[in-house]
């Protein structure tokens, strides 16, 4: 049976999350989107993020048709990464004119003092699976280490850790293990990611994987309808919420519930860096002032 939950707001912090939007596929619903962009300006989130997959094939129109949608937002934070399917036809070119640097960093004020927000690009052009890369350890590694300001979150449009009810695991990010041990080295809050269609939450080592469903196609999978998430956020605990977009409280189900400070109890041996290696492209190696190993 669906939990309907109260529409009150609860938490310090608010964070909707959208991905899989998919402008331009014969199974774009726009209703959909719209309903869902509403929502969200009622929800008055601190944080938009949309994880990618903005469009169907990576065309300048289907871009300029998102950005059309996603300009009606009015979060003044919104940060927004590169889908496999914003990849395709050299679309990356399209995406920075629309919706700027495929790479950034941004802090949103929240009661505690600032959240860290880092958009990554996972996507390599014409390819459905993904990476981070070994280009970008040391960068992520500058941007969360040492972060004490309030939650650190990462928006990646694929996926770390295998989504149940998808069916075969496929299309994953291939230093999936590299990126994960990096997540719990930095203890990073939350991973917001799309790409499956499915949403679901892992918690491991205390890092938060959440993965969103497509809010506005009807490329699902199984029982899942289409979706977006809404994560409130406080001292105490951290609620997740599935919207099914102009569902209203019929469409409102309970997703995760946890607490804010993650459980660990376990150590683990030998150290970090025996696993994994922070590199540079060659041609920047000796420009940046940190270390090539943290």
């Amino acid at each position: 049976m669906t939990r309907v939950l109260s529409t009150e707001r609860l938490a310090s912090v608010r964070i909707v999350q959208i991905s899989d939007i998919h402008v331009g596929a014969g199974l774009f619903k726009p209703d959909l989107l719209t309903a869902a962009i509403e929502e969200t300006n009622a929800l008055e989130p601190d944080l938009v993020a949309v994880a990618g997959d903005l469009t169907m094939e990576g065309h300048r129109w289907e871009f300029e048709e998102a950005k059309e949608y996603l300009d009606r937002i009015g979060c003044p934070n919104i940060v927004y990464t590169m889908g496999n399917h914003d990849a395709r036809a050299v679309g990356y070119r399209h995406f920075e004119d629309f919706f700027g640097l495929r790479e950034r960093s941004i802090t949103v004020e929240v009661p505690e003092g600032e959240a860290k927000v880092v958009a990554l690009d996972s996507t390599k052009p014409d390819l459905d699976e993904g990476e981070v890369g070994r280009e970008h350890y040391a960068w992520l590694d500058s941007e969360f280490r040492g972060w004490d300001r309030g939650p650190k979150i990462l928006v990646v449009h694929h996926h770390i850790l295998a989504v149940p009810g998808t069916g075969r695991d496929v299309n994953n990010l291939r230093d999936a293990g590299d990126v994960m041990a990096i997540l719990r080295e930095l203890e990073v809050d939350l991973v917001l990611s799309g790409h499956r269609h499915v949403p679901y939450v892992w918690s491991i080592s205390g890092v938060r994987v959440v993965h969103s469903g497509t809010v506005s196609t009807m490329r699902v999978r199984g029982t899942m309808p289409p979706s977006y998430n809404v994560i409130d956020i406080d001292a105490e605990s951290v609620k997740i919420t599935l919207k099914q977009p102009g569902k209203g409280k019929e469409g409102e189900e309970a997703l995760a519930s946890f607490a804010r400070t993650p459980v660990k109890t376990s150590e683990f041996y030998p150290e970090f860096e025996r696993y994994v290696r922070y590199d540079e492209l060659p041609f920047l190696r000796g420009r940046s002032e940190g270390p090539s190993n943290p």
